[in-house]
C-alpha cells in the first residue's frame, strides 16, 4: 500500500490517536475540528497559571492503553496516583464513602442492605461475560442482588441523575461495568483505590499527539466545521468544510454516529436511521475557582433527588492547589439536550448549580467564588439500552473508505480516555488493513 491522504474529522483523543497511528506509517494526515482548540472532552482552559480539563478526569491502574500511549510520547514522568477520599450526599448530610468499611459504616441503609450492596459491587469483578446482562434492566439486576431499599436510596438517584428519562432503559451491562472499573482502580488493596493524573492536565497529552502528528507531516485545521461529505467521480471522498473543499483517499469520523448521518451522502437510509437511533444524554459542567476548599473529599456522588447536578469533584483535594491559585469546583449534569436548562444561559446555570451547592455546604458564600467556567457539550453520554450491541455500527461503514471510531462503539465499557485510546488505535488498525 502506497501513501493515503486520509482525513480525520474530530480533534478529540480518539481522533489524535487514529492521526498519529497512520501518520507514523507515513500516510498524509488532515484533521478537521469544528472548535477554536483541539481534545474535545479532553481540551482545557488556564485556571491561574495552570491548564485545567474543560472537563473533569482521572485515569486508573487498569488504563492499559492510556498508559501505554503515555509511555511512548515519554510523558510518563508527568503521572503521579494519588489516593481520594470520597464521600456520598443522601438524607440532608454526607457520608464518607471511599472504602468497603465506609459501605458498612453507611447507616442510612439496613445492615443487611449494606452487606448484599457490598458483595454486589465484590461479585462484579469476577463477571467476565456481560452478555446475559445486555437483556437485564439495570433496574431490575441492582434490585435482585442488593434490594429494594439499596436501589431506591442509591442507584434510583443515581441511574435517573445520569440517564435522565431514559434510566429504566438501560442495561445491567452499564452498572456492573461501573463497578468493575472502580474494583479495578484499587490494585491488589481493596481498601486503597488509586487514581492517576498528569501534570499540566490531559491537554498535555493532546498537545504532544499533534506536535507528533505535525512532525510526521500532519495538520489540523481547528474552526473548520465540515459540512458534507460525499464521493467523487474519481471514488475519491470529497469533503466541503468552512475554508474550502479537499478530496482524501479515506475518512475516519470520529464525532456522533448521528452527526455522521446528516453529513455523509450516499448513506442508505436503512443505515442513515441506526446512526440516527443511538441516543445521547448532553452535559453541562460548571468548574469553579474557589477562595475556600469546600470538604475534604475529591469526589461526592449527589445521590439525593432534586439537586441540579450530580457530583461535587474537588479537584484540588486530589492533585493538590498547584499554580491554580484558587480550589478547584467541578459541577456535572447530565440530562437532554432537549431540557431548556442544557440551553440556559451561563449566568443561570451558575446560579442554579451554586443554589444546589449551598444546599450541600450552607457557609458556602458567592464571595468565594473567583471565577466560574460553564462548559457544555451535546453528545457526552451514550445511552446503554437493552440490547444495545445490537444497534453498535461496525468501525467500517456500508461506503468504502468510510470508518466511523466514536463512543457507542467501546461498548461495553463506558466513555473514557482510556477508552478513547483504544478505538483510536483500532480504527487506525483497520482502515490499513481495509
Amino acid at each position: 500500500m502506497g501513501t493515503l491522504k486520509i482525513a480525520v474529522i474530530g480533534a478529540g483523543l480518539t481522533g489524535l490517536t487514529a492521526a498519529y497511528k497512520l501518520s507514523q506509517q507515513g500516510h498524509e494526515i488532515t484533521i478537521y475540528e469544528e472548535s477554536k482548540t483541539p481534545g474535545g472532552l479532553a481540551s482545557a482552559f488556564k485556571a491561574g497559571s495552570e491548564n485545567l480539563d474543560r472537563f473533569y478526569h482521572h485515569m486508573f491502574v487498569s488504563d492499559s492503553d492510556l498508559l501505554d500511549l503515555i509511555d511512548e510520547l515519554s510523558l510518563h514522568n508527568a503521572l503521579n496516583w494519588y489516593e481520594p477520599k470520597n464521600a456520598i450526599y443522601l438524607e440532608d448530610s454526607l457520608f464518607p464513602f471511599t472504602s468497603p468499611f465506609d459501605l458498612l459504616r453507611f447507616t442510612p441503609l439496613r445492615f443487611s442492605s449494606r452487606v448484599r450492596t457490598g458483595l454486589l459491587v465484590l461479585r462484579s469483578g469476577f463477571i467476565k461475560d456481560y452478555r446475559p446482562l445486555e437483556s437485564v434492566r439495570a433496574k431490575d439486576w441492582i434490585i435482585n442482588r442488593s434490594g429494594q431499599e439499596a436501589y431506591d436510596k442509591i442507584w434510583s438517584p443515581l441511574l435517573k441523575s445520569k440517564f435522565d428519562m431514559d434510566s429504566d432503559l438501560v442495561s445491567g451491562t452499564w452498572i456492573w461495568n461501573k463497578f468493575k472499573l472502580r474494583g479495578s482502580s484499587r490494585g491488589k488493596n481493596i481498601a486503597k483505590e488509586q487514581l492517576g493524573y498528569l501534570d499540566g492536565g490531559f491537554i498535555l497529552l493532546i498537545e504532544r499527539l499533534i506536535e507528533k502528528i505535525r512532525q510526521n507531516g500532519g495538520n489540523l485545521l481547528l474552526e473548520n466545521s465540515v459540512k458534507s461529505m460525499a464521493k467523487s467521480q474519481d471514488g475519491r471522498w470529497e469533503i466541503s468544510s468552512e475554508k474550502g473543499r479537499s478530496l482524501f483517499d479515506k475518512v475516519l469520523f470520529t464525532a456522533a454516529p448521528e452527526i455522521l448521518a446528516n453529513s455523509c451522502s450516499g448513506l442508505s437510509q436503512e443505515y442513515r436511521a441506526a446512526l440516527r437511533s443511538i441516543k445521547y444524554k448532553a452535559n453541562l459542567c460548571l468548574a469553579l475557582e474557589l477562595k475556600e476548599s469546600l470538604s475534604p473529599y475529591y469526589w461526592i456522588t449527589v445521590a439525593q433527588e432534586g439537586f441540579p447536578f450530580v457530583l461535587v469533584i474537588e479537584h484540588t483535594n486530589l492533585v493538590g492547589l498547584r499554580g491554580y491559585g484558587s480550589h478547584i469546583i467541578y459541577l456535572s449534569r447530565y440530562l437532554d439536550a432537549s431540557d431548556p436548562l442544557f440551553s440556559a444561559s451561563d449566568s443561570e446555570i451558575e446560579e442554579k448549580f451554586t443554589d444546589g451547592l449551598k444546599r450541600i455546604f450552607p457557609d458556602f458564600e458567592a464571595d468565594y467564588i473567583k471565577k466560574a467556567t460553564v462548559s457544555r457539550v451535546r453528545y457526552a453520554q451514550p445511552v446503554v439500552k437493552i440490547g444495545c450491541s445490537e444497534n453498535i455500527p461496525d468501525i467500517e461503514t456500508p461506503l468504502d473508505g468510510l470508518f466511523l471510531a466514536s463512543m457507542p462503539q467501546i461498548y461495553p465499557e463506558d466513555r473514557g480516555l482510556n477508552y478513547a485510546v483504544r478505538l483510536g488505535r483500532q480504527a487506525a488498525d483497520r482502515l490499513i488493513r481495509r
